[in-house]
């Protein structure tokens, strides 16, 4: 069946900028001479053509181009991986922890019919968390810049009212200084708020650990169905909490595209890469 695919796809093969495939017009060629000179061309038309698709067909760099056109197209993996691409080594390290809690997780969930019904709730929160985390990261260049222009802020705003003192301080220049000092109360004003929100998101990121560890000891420990459902709802109600929150903050974050709500690429709990998952999809 394969092997009829990129038959298939060496007969309809296109060169870069043909409107229609050279295959078809060395066809047409050899079945006009054959017509209108000798039937002869048509053998050899036949044989080029058989010796053409065998050649192309057999070509492993023509499968490869063929397998990765015919791969599906998968926006939650192109998402998850633009997001994960935007986070630092440290990071992406921290997000794979979580993967990996979450992955031991779902297995001692599939023991149970009804304990594997909640497995969604657990990939959402593994969501959230690379959410959480990629805005983090935007919030630390807010906080860094604080720490590093705080001081300099603050002497430049004292300045400003030294100077405001002179009593013969022409207007226009008064007026100057007064703009000023607003830019700097709203520039010390966004910096307090960097640094709230970046203590929040790391909060939230805490908790989504220690609720993960929760599930994973409770799952472990439960003598029966019950126990583990109440750690279950809980991991629910965090993720709701935790996500109407961050989709609260579009002032700031809005610009990543953090505020909607998409499922994990089934290959991150599988423990697999793209590449892997990929290269699997491309076998079936």
């Amino acid at each position: 069946m394969n092997n009829l695919r990129y038959l298939w796809a060496a007969f309809n093969a296109r060169t870069l900028g043909m409107p229609l495939p050279l295959n078809w017009f060395g066809l047409a060629a050899f079945g006009l001479l054959g017509a209108f000179v000798s039937p002869g061309f048509w053998v050899l038309g036949g044989g080029l053509e058989v010796a053409y698709l065998a050649l192309l067909a057999s070509n492993a760099r023509f499968r490869r181009v063929v397998d990765a056109d015919e791969v599906p197209l998968d926006p939650a993996a192109d998402r998850y991986e633009n997001l994960l691409s935007l986070l630092d080594a440290a990071q992406q390290q921290r997000q794979q922890r979580i993967e990996g809690r979450a992955r031991e997780v779902l297995q001692l969930l599939s023991r149970s019919p009804l304990m594997s019904a909640h497995a969604d709730s657990l990939e959402q929160l593994v969501w959230l968390n690379l959410r959480l985390l990629v805005a983090g990261q935007a919030l630390s260049v807010v906080v860094d810049t604080a720490a590093k222009d705080s001081a300099e802020l603050q002497r430049q705003e004292d300045q400003i009212d030294l100077r405001m003192t002179a009593s013969d301080l022409a207007d226009d220049l008064r007026r100057s200084l007064e703009q000023q000092k607003q830019v700097i109360d709203a520039r010390q004003a966004a910096h307090a708020e960097g640094v709230r929100r970046k203590e929040h998101v790391d909060a939230e990121l805490q908790r989504i650990e220690q609720q993960i560890a929760l599930i994973r000891e409770q799952t472990l420990l439960a003598t029966d169905e019950e126990q583990v459902g109440v750690a279950l709802n809980a991991l629910t109600s965090s993720f709701n909490e935790a996500s109407n929150w961050l989709n609260s903050q579009r002032d700031l974050l809005g610009v990543l595209e953090l505020n909607d709500t998409h499922s994990l690429p089934r290959y991150v709990l599988q423990g697999k890469s793209k590449k892997t998952a990929t290269a699997e999809s491309a076998g079936h």
